[in-house]
């Protein structure tokens, strides 16, 4: 991982925030006809601006401050507001953040809320170095989980009949999800290397 630039990390996680909102739009086809508006602005829109914030970093990272910003208010602030009005309707699902009703998931929004003020601010800066780590690190266990689930379960799909409409929630499901963590906490460890690296110069 230590030849591994903060531009390919964001391009990556850009990437994998394009699969994921993509997932999000087979994964609530059914609901687009009840509660579109929660739908879009609850999973995808935030998704796409998380796309949008991880390939101005790999563009120009100088230059990120502005999308910075808009991806806390429409990416973390914004899905926080519409997790929130699903949980008063007693919807549980899953987010980027993990489980809408899971601790883990409210402490990542409150760390990405801290490091993209950081981030916005002073991105080579220590304390920005530290967030990012301690946010990979809050990362790893569902990285670990979602791999779990994605290799369990096609080893599953082997040696059990097991019906092709289970394909999605058995396989690609947990996939996409691993896909989504990898990339988020190696987009997090080259901030912290790139960041070390830049402090010790």
């Amino acid at each position: 991982m230590s030849s591994i630039t903060l531009a390919q990390a964001a391009l990556f996680a850009s990437l994998a925030m394009v699969l994921l909102a993509g997932f999000y739009l087979v994964d609530s086809a059914a609901l687009l006809a009840s509660a579109p508006v929660l739908v879009f602005l609850g999973s995808v829109v935030p998704t796409l601006v998380w796309a949008g914030f991880f390939f101005v970093v790999y563009r120009s990272p100088a230059s990120a401050r502005t999308v910075t910003w808009l991806a806390l208010v429409f990416a973390v602030l914004l899905e926080a507001v519409v997790v929130c009005i699903r949980m008063q309707q007693s919807v549980n699902y899953w987010t980027p953040f993990g489980n809408a009703l899971s601790l883990p998931g409210w402490l990542l929004r409150i760390g990405w809320t801290v490091f993209l003020i950081a981030f916005a601010i002073a991105p080579t800066h220590l304390r920005t170095r530290q967030i990012a780590l301690v946010l990979a690190i809050i990362s790893a266990p569902s990285a670990v989980s979602s791999a779990y689930d994605a290799w369990n379960n096609s080893i599953g799909f082997l040696l059990n009949d097991i019906p092709t409409e289970a394909l999605w929630r058995a396989l690609i499901t947990p996939a996409i999800r691993t896909i989504y963590w990898i990339s988020q906490i190696l987009f997090l460890w080259t901030v912290w290397r790139n960041s070390e690296t830049a402090r010790s110069r």
